[in-house]
């Protein structure tokens, strides 16, 4: 690709001079935005902000899909295909802890995760596109999707027909990564973040003393059994070369020093890369239970939420080596940093990858990546001169995605 002309008609220094031209008002947006947070499928004010903002661009918009979410189209002038573009809307229950003048001001709700920048990146994408519409192929659809958060919403916005009406051939979406220096692009073909399954157990024995454990059945210990042998599963049944997580989060058991309870609880997570680990982990993690609490005399109830999991964000190869090259032409080759592992952390943009090919990318947003601020942390600050890179990749996309990339 000519690195001077991103289209026709519009070049990649003018897209950047374009992004740098709303970039005061993407901050503006994105404090606006941080300063009042909200939980997933209780973005209203978010999404007013969002619905407004959309109708004052000309752009058609629909409300309440999955709720909270909003649904941006803007039909270019050219013909071409159908391009999705997501944003997640929501905050954490995080109490922030930064001293910023935009800090949050709902107790208790923090945008830590940088929704707030996707957010307000994708809307000053948005501006500049309606304002450029003459130069747009197909059809561009906007979707700010409200609670990614461990909600499910990528999946009720999938259900309720977003990539649908019309039909969407690409979709699109990054998230601010600190351990990427600022500006530089995060890509990876195939796998990019991991499957996410939760698991919730109740194990039950009987009450007994804790002079006469023989007179009870003990479910702490039967937990603790069960808690170890989950272990074996990533070490000792999964191939090595291949990768599986398995997390226990919480454990609840009895309220005495000297009394054996009949119940104990505990949940967890399983991150795998692909679909066959995941299903063979689920069965491991039945079988093992079951069979550890057999053996204890311990009756056993398990909650295996793999039906509204996350699957494994899948990338697709052509197409994000399509997005690669629109970066590379921006910003040039050092702005592009392929990934050598995936990320074992979530994201439910696997929804709308399981249904359309398309690409997640990271963007870096690390003043200091070697000793980068994590994200959920209550002091999370993203670096905002990324959104310069952001927009500008947005922009770019749709206007080079000129046809279907078979």
């Amino acid at each position: 690709m000519n690195v001077q002309k991103i289209t026709k008609t519009i070049t990649s220094a003018e897209i950047v001079e374009k992004t740098v031209g709303i970039y005061e008002e993407a901050v503006s947006l994105r404090r606006k935005i941080h300063e009042h947070p909200e939980l997933g499928f209780e973005e209203y004010k978010t999404a007013e902000l969002i619905a407004t903002y959309l109708q004052e661009l000309g752009i058609e918009v629909t409300t309440g899909v999955a709720e909270t979410g909003v649904v941006g189209i803007l039909r270019g002038e050219l013909e071409g295909p159908v391009l999705a573009l997501r944003a997640d809307i929501d905050a954490l229950p995080i109490q922030e802890k930064t001293t910023v003048s935009y800090k949050s001001k709902n107790p208790g709700i923090m945008h830590a995760c940088g929704h707030d920048m996707h957010t307000a990146m994708l809307l000053s994408a948005a501006k500049i596109l309606s304002e450029n519409k003459q130069y747009v192929s197909g059809t561009i659809k906007f979707i700010f999707q409200p609670a990614e958060e461990m909600k499910g919403g990528g999946i009720m916005m999938v259900e309720e027909g977003v990539l649908s009406n019309p039909p969407v051939d690409h979709a699109f979406a990054f998230h601010v990564w600190p351990e990427l220096p600022t500006g530089v692009y995060g890509f990876r073909n195939g796998p990019m973040m991991a499957s996410m399954d939760t698991f919730d157990v109740v194990l039950t024995g009987k009450q007994g003393h804790g002079a006469a454990p023989h007179q009870g059945v003990d479910a702490i210990v039967g937990a603790c059994h069960v808690v170890t042998a989950l272990q074996t599963i990533v070490s000792r049944e999964t191939d090595p070369v291949d990768s599986a997580v398995i997390t226990i989060g919480t454990i609840e058991a009895g309220d005495g020093y000297n009394i054996i309870p009949e119940k104990a609880r505990f949940k967890g997570t399983v991150r795998t890369l692909n679909e066959n680990t995941r299903k063979e982990v689920q069965n491991s993690i039945k079988r093992i239970i079951e069979g550890v609490a057999a053996a204890l005399k311990l009756e056993v109830e398990i909650n295996y939420n793999f039906t509204v999991g996350y699957p494994v964000t899948m990338n697709d190869i052509k197409f994000n080596e399509h997005v690669a090259c629109i970066a590379t032409d921006l910003f040039g080759e050092n702005s592009v940093q392929w990934m050598s592992k995936p990320s074992m952390a979530s994201e439910d943009f696997a929804f709308y990858l399981d249904q359309v090919p398309g690409t997640f990318v990271f963007l870096g947003v690390g003043e200091n990546p070697e000793e980068p601020m994590k994200l959920h942390s209550d002091v999370f600050l993203p670096d905002e001169k990324a959104m310069i890179r952001g927009i500008s990749l947005i922009v770019g996309l749709a206007l080079n995605t000129t046809e279907k990339i078979q």
